[in-house]
């Protein structure tokens, strides 16, 4: 297997924390990204399904959604390839195999948290740029000269992420989901991962086994993605396993969001134009995201179903790039009756208030009711709260509560929101 581009790395290390220095006002980050878009006009003249768009500014480009680009992906990437084409390539790789779908261009599968796994392609510079970007977001300048070992927490393991543990210092260790979990607390638990990435389900395990066991961590930086996770719970895992929790935001589409020194999401809008679609009812918006770095699969206002809440004011880092409250849920997942909707954090800050953080739920509304279930004797402790919560808002729903443990599959989504 070929070895990443490690010049291209370190350019991308460098631009990025060049960006983070210079673009002090939201000016600064407007040319930026005016700049990045013209350059991209030969991505877009190759893109068949946008090519007679090259050269017109972004606001004459379609809105499409994840699903679109799926459905047309022969005509939403630049190397001729077809979906059947990337797709064996992608269940080839994860099979352990290391076939390039084109030269230098490997192909992968999302998590697939809207049902469907998204199909994505990357090239090596894509995967440089990808990998330099990410490691002057989240890491120290300190750590990049001193051995470094990182613990990555997903479904599955891709190319993207093997290139992190050929970098040079970096020791990577790769532990996929379906994994049972004791076996995964103890490979984690040997290897010692300083950095540790994994959804908030992933890290709740790790602390109740932790608790039990009483075997300190050694961990310098974590990370979670892919669900939501509130502050209770938040704050219990930083407790149990010694570091505070921070928030990523990865999506198919793009690295979307990463948190800064006090743990405040950003958007990355140094390589992102991340339009806002409000959500009527709330102070929330679902992006329409615009990759200014993808060439091999452009990623050109793409519509998320992501529901994100900005924060107010500027954060005390002092970053230009817009910052964010962590991701919430789906837009999916809003509950919503005729004249009232409920956000998922709404939901969530009103039961992770009254059971103890360590205790796992899941709170299911509809036409007709709530529907929330929780394994021990806080069920009806979270029922009551949620009772409260419907009331406070002239909700006239019953609330049910079904003592059971949550299943939750691969993602966790505590809060949803179902049209059966």
């Amino acid at each position: 297997m070929d070895q990443p581009d490690r010049k291209a790395i370190a350019a991308a290390w460098l631009d990025a924390r060049w960006s983070a220095l210079t673009l002090r006002q939201r000016r600064d980050v407007e040319a930026r990204q005016a700049r990045l878009w013209r350059r991209m006009q030969p991505v877009v003249a190759a893109t068949p399904a946008i090519a007679h768009l090259a050269g017109q500014p972004l606001n004459r480009f379609p809105i499409m959604r994840p699903r679109d680009l799926r459905a047309r992906f022969a005509d939403w990437n630049t190397l001729g390839l077809t979906h059947d084409q990337a797709e064996a390539a992608a269940r080839d790789a994860e099979a352990g195999g290391e076939v390039e779908v084109a030269p230098g261009v490997v192909a992968g599968f999302s998590t697939g948290s809207s049902g469907t796994p998204g199909l994505f392609l990357n090239s090596g510079t894509e995967r440089a740029a990808y990998l330099g970007h990410l490691l002057a977001r989240l890491l120290p300048m300190s750590d990049l000269f001193r051995p470094l070992r990182i613990a990555l927490c997903l479904r599955a393991d891709n190319r993207l992420y093997q290139d992190v543990g050929r970098t040079g210092r970096i020791r990577f260790l790769f532990v996929g989901l379906g994994d049972d979990p004791t076996a995964r607390f103890d490979r984690l638990n040997a290897f010692r991962p300083e950095i540790l990435i994994a959804p908030p389900h992933v890290l709740a395990d790790l602390a109740r086994r932790t608790q039990s066991h009483d075997q300190p961590w050694s961990l310098r930086r974590l990370f979670y993605g892919a669900e939501p996770m509130g502050k209770a719970e938040r704050a219990w895992i930083g407790s149990v396993l010694g570091t505070r929790p921070d928030p990523l935001y990865q999506a198919t589409e793009g690295f979307i969001a990463a948190p800064c020194r006090h743990g405040t999401l950003h958007l990355n809008e140094d390589v992102l134009i991340v339009e806002r679609e409000p959500v009527p009812g709330t102070d929330r918006f679902v992006p329409v995201v615009t990759d200014l770095r993808r060439t091999s699969q452009p990623m050109i206002r793409v519509r998320l179903g992501d529901l994100l809440q900005p924060m107010e004011g500027r954060c005390a880092c002092g970053s230009a790039l817009t910052a964010i409250h962590p991701v919430e849920g789906r837009l999916e997942d809003l509950w919503r009756w005729p004249g009232v909707t409920l956000p998922p954090r709404v939901v969530e800050t009103a039961v992770s208030m009254a059971v103890a953080p360590d205790i796992d739920w899941r709170a299911t509304a509809s036409r007709e009711g709530v529907l929330v279930e929780a394994e021990g004797a806080q069920i009806d402790t979270a029922a009551e709260a949620l009772s409260r919560l419907l009331t406070a808002h002239n909700i006239d729903r019953p609330v049910t509560p079904l003592p059971q443990a949550p299943v939750h599959g691969i993602k966790r989504r505590r809060v949803r929101w179902s049209d059966a």
